[in-house]
């Protein structure tokens, strides 16, 4: 059984809120004004399902809501798109999450960026379907494959810098909660 207590949960939940502000503040801090920059991976998508796939207790639905959905206003972002996406895939992820936890990493990394390939390129379509601005093609390839190729480093600082891996067998019922 996992022996984290109410007080660790909330410590961990909140650590997730924090790297989420961490992040937000740095997407929209201007580094680099030349045109031509490359795109920077999602790391904060990565930590996400990092997250969701080793520990759902830690970041309820509605926490992932909260920090995307400041992300999309922070960043004037079309408001909502990507926080109903990214929520849509992580609870794809938490519904089948019996089947991550029995997946090797070499699946799982496989999974999570074909589940990032699906919400970029809806974003895109819905984008294109009403007339909105739309990033270059090229940019939106770079992005997956540099956040793609993120997900494994995110995974092992996660597991080897804070200690968070997946739950043993049993110490979670079918929908992800502590038994």
């Amino acid at each position: 059984m996992d022996d984290t207590s109410p007080v660790q949960l909330w410590m961990y939940r909140a650590a997730y809120l924090g790297i989420g502000m961490a992040f937000i503040l740095w997407s929209i801090i201007p580094f680099d004004l030349s045109a031509g920059a490359l795109p920077v991976p999602d790391i904060f998508f990565c930590i996400t399902m990092a997250y969701v796939v080793r520990r759902p207790e830690y970041v309820p639905v509605w926490m992932i809501f909260v920090v995307f959905f400041l992300r999309d206003i922070l960043t004037q972002a079309p408001l909502g798109l990507c926080t109903l996406l990214v929520v849509m895939g992580t609870e794809v992820v938490r519904g089948n999450i019996q089947a991550f936890r029995e997946y090797n990493f070499g699946l799982e990394w496989l999974w999570i960026g074909a589940i990032f390939v699906a919400i970029t390129t809806t974003e895109q379509i819905l984008l294109a379907l009403t007339l909105s601005d739309t990033p270059r093609l090229l940019g939106q390839v770079l992005l997956i494959l540099f956040t793609v190729a993120a997900y494994p480093v995110t995974v092992g600082v996660m597991k080897f810098g804070f200690g968070i891996t997946r739950p043993r067998p049993g110490e979670l019922d079918a929908w992800g909660k502590r038994q």
